[in-house]
């Protein structure tokens, strides 16, 4: 009898491993592998055990200040983009109809822009003569320009506004599953809105705000675009540091150590906050990241404490402030998305510029640089180039991905929580990082600069995507409709073919887009693995914001942005016209 009971139980494991295998074995090879060999020959050199490079690394002052540095900053933005952020997610989390639809579109339509094009849209406002410096002027507020940007100032503006979306959307998640009834409740009791905020509101959305903390911090620790591109030569951040000890030194195993400090330090606080990083992997999901029940009541003890020492602060502040709370909400949220939008609003008239070097407002109109992107082969080669191996990597993202979303959706395993944290490791942990492996890696072999190493670096982007977009999309699947099939007769295969795949093309188109985007935008891995003959079309506008800050770049994202929204009105009208073809076709 227990041959009997264990025999489905063992074949449904089979299954499941089946599944989650290519997935996981193209990241062990392509992802595990390589930083595994750069964190061992960071410690065995010439087969003995060595860790001198660690002593060297922590003696050198110079290295102590970019960490120190590093940190402090991925503090800061955190705490910045939570600042901000929570507003507008409340503001978000309680409209309705087209405005919730618009607003929802301002936060989302930057997060798919390309870091590049938001950076160099800074550039042209925070320039000394960019809009800022041109209205302060114009104001007389100030007699010369200030200097905003390729300093600290400029990196910290930058950088909150490509992680604000990573914050916002959490903590609206979090925020629409309030029950906002219990506000009610609590002004009922006598509570003003600040103090009902502080003991009510505020502890039941700690997952999304745990959540956007965790993400946006340890984005942060790795990040390398807008820092470099907005900061001040002298102000190095880790990430830039490891670049320039390969790149300008040539000292390889300085730049293997580094990586593996960042790498040690990102992993360590990935484990701290896996169950928020996680939290969306369940149906339930605000059940995953909660509370051990041996720290429930620590917290309730500390939160009577406080609530003892503020309470009376919080109702004096709660009376004078609590007709302030709405227009001082709406303020910061209008502030914030003028924030997300006004980068993009700036960049697409440059496109049409007539002016050979930048100008904002453009002094006329032309079509010169559309023109000369089309007449210019290394800017067709960068996009042809971008294009054939992100599209070759979402392909592969997408056939890998499909069965491991499956087999974590719909099938009881053990270690389903620890199988998505690796599936979406590579968003979380340093790109540079990675980058460096693979460049390490990819020499030996003689990949670099080929199309071949491109795809399968830009396929370690695109998966995680693929399988965060997927299992959320499976599980709003109706699992009733394949088990009628499987009743019916259907083999698993079939109903997956006939029932689940149609239904879950939605989902699948929306993981391709976000896949392809990331991969497109992608700057890292094009700096480290590219060679003469690859050289992708984000590296061209890389070079052109570091050496000229042309038009060119505008004309670039106006064409992403014409092909985003031309993918987005088919996305949308598509599977309507399929639907009607179909409805004609019935008898």
């Amino acid at each position: 009898m227990r041959t009997l009971t264990a025999s489905p139980v063992r074949r449904q494991n089979a299954v499941t491993i089946l599944a989650l295998a290519p997935a996981l074995c193209f990241l062990i090879i392509f992802f595990v592998y390589p930083i595994a060999k750069v964190l061992a020959d960071t410690v065995f050199v010439d087969g003995q055990w060595d860790v001198s490079g660690y002593v060297q690394t922590f003696s050198n002052s110079a290295f102590l200040t970019i960490f120190g540095r590093t940190i402090f900053l991925s503090l800061a933005v955190t705490a910045i983009c939570l600042a901000l952020a929570y507003p507008l997610a409340h503001t978000l989390a309680q409209l309705k109809g087209p405005v919730a639809a618009i607003f929802l579109l301002m936060v989302s339509i930057p997060y798919i822009t390309s870091v590049l094009v938001r950076t160099y849209g800074w550039i042209i406002i925070l320039a000394p003569n960019g809009l800022i410096n041109k209205a302060l002027l114009s104001a007389g507020l100030i007699d010369k320009p200030v200097q905003l940007v390729f300093n600290m100032l400029g990196a910290y503006i930058g950088t909150v506004q490509v992680q604000l979306p990573l914050m916002i959307f959490p903590i609206y998640a979090s925020m629409k599953r309030f029950d906002h009834t219990l506000l009610d409740a609590a002004s009922n009791l006598g509570s003003n809105r600040l103090s009902a905020i502080w003991n009510v509101y505020l502890p039941m959305t700690r997952v999304g705000i745990i959540s956007g903390c965790s993400l946006v911090f340890l984005s942060t620790l790795g990040f390398y675009t807008t820092p470099a591109l907005l900061g001040g030569t002298g102000n190095y951040l880790l990430a830039q540091a490891i670049t320039v000890r390969l790149s300008n030194l040539a000292d390889f195993a300085g730049a293997s150590t580094q990586a593996a400090i960042l790498f040690a330090v990102t992993v360590v606080l990935m484990i701290v906050f896996r169950r928020w990083l996680t939290f969306h992997n369940d149906a339930r999901s605000e059940k995953l990241p909660g509370r051990p029940k041996n720290t429930a009541g620590q917290e309730a003890r500390l939160r009577d404490i406080v609530n003892r020492s503020l309470g009376p602060a919080l109702d004096l502040l709660g009376s004078t402030t609590s007709n302030l709370l709405r227009p001082l909400r709406w303020t910061v949220s209008i502030f914030v998305l003028a924030c997300l939008v006004l980068p993009l609003v700036v960049v697409i008239p440059l496109a049409f510029s007539g002016s050979s070097y930048i100008s904002f407002p453009p002094p006329s109109f032309s079509w010169r640089w559309f023109r000369a992107f089309f007449e210019n082969s290394q800017w067709l080669e960068g996009a042809r180039f971008s294009l054939v191996t992100c599209g070759a990597a979402v392909l592969v993202s997408i056939a890998l991905s499909i069965p491991a979303a499956m087999a974590m959706v719909r099938r009881k395993m053990i270690g389903r929580e620890t199988s998505y944290l690796f599936l979406i490791a590579p968003i979380v942990l340093p790109q540079v990082v990675t980058a460096l492996a693979l460049y390490l890696l990819f020499a030996q072999a003689s990949l670099v600069g080929t199309m071949a190493g491109f795809i399968v670096a830009y396929t370690i982007i695109g998966l995680p995507y693929a399988v965060i977009v997927l299992v959320a999309g499976i599980h709003q699947l109706d699992n009733s409709l394949e088990m009628a099939a499987a009743n019916l007769g259907a083999t698993p295969l079939a109903a997956f073919k006939t029932v689940t795949l149609p239904l879950l093309l939605p989902s699948i188109a929306s993981a391709a887009f976000f896949t392809f985007v990331m991969c497109f935008d992608d700057v890292v891995f094009g700096l480290y693995l590219g060679g003469p003959g690859a050289v992708p079309l984000s590296v061209r506008m890389w070079d052109d914001i570091k050496n000229e800050i042309s038009p060119q770049v505008a004309v670039v994202a106006t064409l992403v942005f014409g092909a985003m929204a031309i993918a987005y009105i088919g996305y949308l009208t598509i599977p309507l016209l399929v639907e009607k073809r179909l409805h004609r076709r019935k008898p």
